[in-house]
């Protein structure tokens, strides 16, 4: 099957293949991206102004796909200028600013279950709810309230549906979230997703978790990314390692085990600082939507994340992908492809 969306997207982005004409209006895309600090220095200089520097090198791509998600990694919540703990660097958060930047680069919906969830309290996580449905951006894995009830994003796109949950598997120094924070929990996950399965074509899952820095997902972290999956789960997207990890098809369905860093300073580890963004393409095929393709765009990930990848270090990604997952992933022109239905 031939895609005209394809050649363009590589065209415009990456100067890499001609368009061919077919029907663009049938093909939904969605953009996943990794971990995201819009605190530290990046909170700093969205509070000088800098509503664009985040995003700044990407911002143009991702606001050609319909859906864009990603790991909100911090807090956004008004500190009095404060973007990082005064004695403790792994606690930090975004400056209200942040949700502006997020809506302007194109971001749809976002995971708020994560290890940082709770960094300033559950006044700052009030907040950052706040801002984000101020900003009119969809959130799933934290609630205002202690209900311990977590609502599904639901979202459509040309006639089909999409439905998001969020886990987390902890929270920095908490042993209770106060029913604030979707800590994942098999029996809440059952019904989480056995409710929103009828209501939509795909079900997504954002699950947070495993050992940070590693190349493979743990055993305890690999059998709770699967049962997503048994339970009814249609694709996981795995963050908190801060590296990318493998892919895995599992019963005909996919887990990205991590997604690495977006907006992410870390510059002590080489793994850190390289990553993907996971493209995924849905068409319907008669009245039945299927995934029709899974790319992934190489990007160097920083205070300002770009897609402008070097050659050795593109060379680099393909390869550990390529030994890390349990299908075969090739590469077109500048982009890698994990999955394609005319392949399949």
């Amino acid at each position: 099957m031939r895609r005209w969306w394809s050649g363009l997207w590589l065209l415009a982005c990456f100067g890499a293949a001609v368009a061919q004409p077919v029907d663009e209006e049938a093909a939904v895309r969605l953009l996943a991206v990794g971990d995201m600090n819009l605190g530290r220095h990046v909170g700093q200089m969205l509070l000088k102004g800098s509503i664009g520097f985040p995003f700044h090198n990407v911002r143009e791509a991702l606001l050609r796909y319909d859906i864009v998600f990603g790991n909100l990694e911090s807090q956004i919540t008004d500190q009095n200028g404060e973007t990082q703990h005064p004695t403790d660097r792994y606690v930090f958060c975004a400056p209200p600013q942040a949700a502006k930047a997020l809506k302007e680069a194109g971001f749809t919906a976002l995971s708020t279950a994560n290890n940082h969830a709770l960094d300033y309290g559950t006044d700052a996580l009030r907040e950052t709810i706040a801002h984000l449905r101020g900003a009119e951006i969809a959130f799933g894995g934290t609630s205002e309230d202690s209900t311990g009830l977590f609502e599904a994003i639901i979202l459509e796109r040309r006639g089909i549906k999409f439905g998001f949950l969020a886990y987390t598997q902890f929270v920095n120094g908490r042993k209770s979230t106060g029913g604030m924070v979707s800590v994942f929990d098999p029996g809440r996950l059952k019904q989480e997703i056995g409710k929103l399965r009828p209501a939509v074509n795909f079900v997504i899952v954002s699950f947070h978790g495993g050992a940070e820095y590693k190349e493979r997902p743990g055993e305890t972290t690999l059998k709770q990314m699967r049962l997503i999956l048994d339970e009814g789960a249609d694709i996981v997207l795995g963050h908190h390692p801060h590296v990318p990890q493998g892919i895995e098809r599992y019963k005909g369905k996919w887990i990205l085990f991590s997604l690495g860093n977006f907006v992410f300073y870390q510059p002590q580890r080489e793994w850190t600082q390289k990553s993907f963004a996971a493209e995924f393409s849905f068409r319907k095929k008669g009245e039945e939507p299927v995934l029709e393709a899974i790319r992934l765009l190489p990007l160097r990930a920083s205070h300002q994340p770009s897609f402008g990848v070097r050659e050795k270090d593109r060379k680099d990604l393909l390869n550990r992908l390529q030994r890390l997952s349990n299908v075969a992933v090739s590469r077109k022109d500048s982009v890698f492809i994990a999955y394609e239905l005319s392949a399949d």
